[in-house]
């Protein structure tokens, strides 16, 4: 931690460096410590982007090569051949079962038709003295 500097520390600094340094040189002085400062904040804000950026980077590679094992791990294309094969055996099977329904019907239709061909004949009308008692 920094230690806390307050402002009778901050008077006391002024009264010596203008005893030390002079009351000529202490503008100049201050000016020359102020860009140091400026420097010194500017380097230390790039020193701690820079390491954000590294972080950030390795948890970017990380997740990459998560994201390509749960690829290789998943077996998506596997799954997508395996519903492709599942699909076309279906499409098989109803096209068979759609050919077969055809036979049937045709089967039907020509059996109706060779029974339409023979007449059925016509019962015979009762008469009313024909019938008999039980």
């Amino acid at each position: 931690m920094i230690p806390q500097i307050g402002f009778s520390e901050m008077l006391l600094l002024g009264i010596l460096a203008l005893v030390v340094v002079g009351p000529k040189d202490l503008p100049l002085m201050m000016r020359k410590f102020g860009r140091f400062t400026g420097k010194l904040r500017m380097m230390a804000f790039e020193f701690r982007q820079s390491f954000d950026e590294l972080g950030r980077q390795a948890e970017l590679d990380e997740l990459r090569k998560e994201v390509e094992a749960l690829k290789k791990e998943s077996g998506i294309e596997d799954m997508q051949k395996e519903f492709n094969a599942t699909e076309a055996d279906i499409a098989k099977d109803a096209g068979e079962a759609v050919n077969a329904m055809k036979a049937d019907f045709e089967k039907t239709k020509t059996a109706a038709q060779v029974s339409s061909d023979v007449e059925p004949k016509e019962p015979s009308p009762k008469k009313l003295g024909d019938e008999t008692s039980s």
